[in-house]
């Protein structure tokens, strides 16, 4: 078979059917039903795919034909989609529900789109299974469909005009026929309305709130935000104890940018019902999305650990963070030693070269480029500042030891081991600070000495499209979580005590000015995000790390002020004076610095 064939369904199909006949020509029917079952996944809708399904309930019946394709752990989509057209055969309902999970599964191959289905009488079926049948594919195809995947799965809308014409005095069913229509708005501009004729009919014969949702879906996805959101109201009223109803209209207000008419909304129903979980969690994220006041989203944190739920999973905490630092993400590197490696191509770091800095720049930093441009020769212009090169505080852990302007590690290296469970866990992104405190746990494990050695002798990263320095600093994040999870500073204490752990990164706070100042900071901030015991202490550990910063940016340059200042903002309770001074500092309009690279001269090796 040539590479071209091997790029094609249908050659594949075809392929696997050649070697179906073989097999059934030998009395194999085991073999042939699996042989089919690949030309199943690989091309759902080719005839000689379902003439071979007939020679297989020719040669064994209808039931044995169907014991062929068992549905076992992990089920194959060929074997599903084959037994659900010959289940179809006598079962046409049986059918079309394993024709749904397929279609949930991969939604853009033509799983339903075969001859029984598009002869099927609605009318013999009830109308409560289609509406059920509707409902479970409508979760695959998106809202709306892409265009591929809805011409794959307009089967679908077919069955739900033909089954409205059949039962039309099925409330649920036009509901539900609402609800799949507005998905399939790439096949013609007529779909739309069709939908929201569903839902009308639907909502007048039985105006609960199944139908009223579908119906307001419906409008709005036309365009009639208003007479969508009056209808959402409308049933709201009706059915005051169906509070998950405002938190829809909320989301979509919000969304229309009317916050407040949102949040007022919200209020009405936490005020009915104070621990309704969708609404709380909507609440805080439009809170948090208006003034980005971090309270709203450690409130969540509370709520949702004094409220769990199981029932289904919120994102609002999530999307309130993502794309955040330090609340969905590392915050990226600002050394101009770092813009400096971003400039020679990854390819290209084996040259040599000579670059003359005008300041010095933390020590995390200047590694980094030492590690991956070994050819660069660095000097540095100028004494190096003394609150600089030393432990900002007495206690203070010193990670690095300078000699004049050159830092070494002050710790040894890490084990392999240590290595390898890093690697495992470190993310650059991650979906909330507790979240990655979570998944930050395999790093419990480690000796404290080993986390130390981590932080100061980060591993490389392995993902050429990350920007340089970053995957650094998300190891140093998370080991600085890893620390708060430690089994050895643990010991002895109670369950979730954290205490030894936040000493110890305090230490590392008020020690050398690096990166890992601010990955033990934001690990003090999940600390208190997690436990409200902890939040005044935090608090001034981090106010007071973030005012020397500002204090010493007014005589040197401090690259990690910025940082800070994002941090003390993250973190709860946070004193207004000190908050005000972080945002005016993220405020201030950037003024050109002296260029800290004097001079650079590459040559290759």
């Amino acid at each position: 078979m040539t590479d071209e064939q091997r790029d094609d369904p249908i050659a594949q199909a075809h392929g696997e059917l050649s070697l179906a006949r073989i097999a059934l020509a030998d009395g194999d029917l085991e073999h042939a039903a699996g042989h089919v079952a690949g030309a199943v996944a690989w091309a759902p809708r080719l005839p000689e795919v379902h003439e071979l399904l007939a020679a297989l309930v020719a040669r064994a019946g209808d039931e044995g034909a169907i014991a062929l394709f068992p549905i076992e752990q992990p089920a194959f989509i060929g074997a599903v989609v084959a037994r659900a057209h010959l289940q179809g055969r006598h079962d046409p309902l049986g059918g079309l529900r394993m024709l749904a999970q397929a279609t949930r599964f991969d939604p853009a191959q033509p799983w339903a789109d075969v001859s029984w289905v598009r002869a099927l009488e609605p009318r013999r079926l009830d109308p409560d299974d289609l509406a059920r049948l509707f409902v479970a594919v409508m979760p695959g195809l998106g809202d709306p469909a892409e265009p591929a995947v809805a011409q794959a799965n307009e089967v679908y809308l077919d069955l739900a005009r033909r089954a409205c014409a059949a039962h039309p005095a099925s409330a649920l069913l036009h509901g539900a026929a609402a609800g799949l229509g507005r998905r399939f708005t790439a096949l013609a501009p007529g779909v739309l309305a069709e939908a929201v004729r569903w839902g009308a009919h639907g909502h007048r014969l039985h105006p609960d709130k199944l139908t009223a949702v579908w119906y307001a879906y419906a409008l709005k996805a036309d365009g009639r935000f208003e007479q969508a959101i009056q209808v959402m109201r409308q049933a709201w009223q009706q059915q005051p104890d169906e509070v998950d109803l405002c938190a829809d209209v909320a989301n979509w207000l919000a969304e229309a940018g009317r916050l407040d008419e949102a949040l007022e909304l919200l209020d009405t129903a936490i005020r009915r019902v104070p621990d309704y979980d969708c609404a709380v969690h909507t609440a805080a994220r439009l809170r948090f999305q208006r003034d980005g006041d971090v309270r709203h989203l450690v409130a969540l944190v509370d709520f949702m650990r004094e409220h769990p739920v199981t029932s289904h999973e919120h994102t609002d905490l999530d999307g309130a963070c993502r794309g955040r630092p330090w609340l969905g993400l590392v915050a990226g590197p600002t050394e101009s030693v770092v813009n400096l490696l971003r400039q020679i191509p990854r390819d290209q770091r084996d040259m040599r070269g000579v670059a003359t800095l005008t300041a010095l720049e933390v020590p995390s930093a200047l590694r980094l480029v030492r590690r991956d441009v070994p050819g660069l020769s660095l000097t540095i212009e100028g004494d190096p500042p003394l609150d600089m090169v030393a432990p900002q505080r007495p206690f203070g852990r010193a990670l690095w030891t300078y000699a004049g302007v050159w830092a070494a590690p002050a710790v040894p290296s890490p084990t392999a081991r240590a290595v390898e469970i890093l690697r495992g866990v470190v993310r650059p992104e991650w979906p909330n600070p507790v979240a990655a405190y979570d998944h930050a746990l395999p790093l419990g494990q480690l000796p404290a000495d080993d986390l130390v050695a981590l932080l100061v002798h980060p591993p490389s990263g392995t993902d050429p499209g990350l920007p340089d320095g970053v995957w650094e600093r998300a190891c140093q994040a998370y080991t600085c979580l890893g620390l708060l999870h430690c089994e050895e500073l643990r010991a002895g204490t109670e369950p979730g005590d954290t205490a030894r752990s936040r000493r110890l990164l305090t230490e590392i706070a008020f020690g050398v000015e690096d990166w890992t100042t601010e990955a033990a900071v934001f690990a003090l901030v999940v600390a208190a995000w997690l436990d409200p015991a902890c939040r005044a202490e935090v608090r001034a550990t981090v106010a007071e790390r973030f005012l020397d910063a500002v204090q010493q940016a007014r005589t040197r340059g401090v690259t990690i002020a910025e940082s800070l200042a994002v941090l003390a903002l993250r973190t709860p309770g946070m004193a207004p004076a000190v908050t005000s001074v972080a945002r005016d500092l993220l405020s201030a309009p950037e003024t050109p610095p002296v260029p800290p690279v004097k001079k650079r001269r590459w040559f290759r090796r």
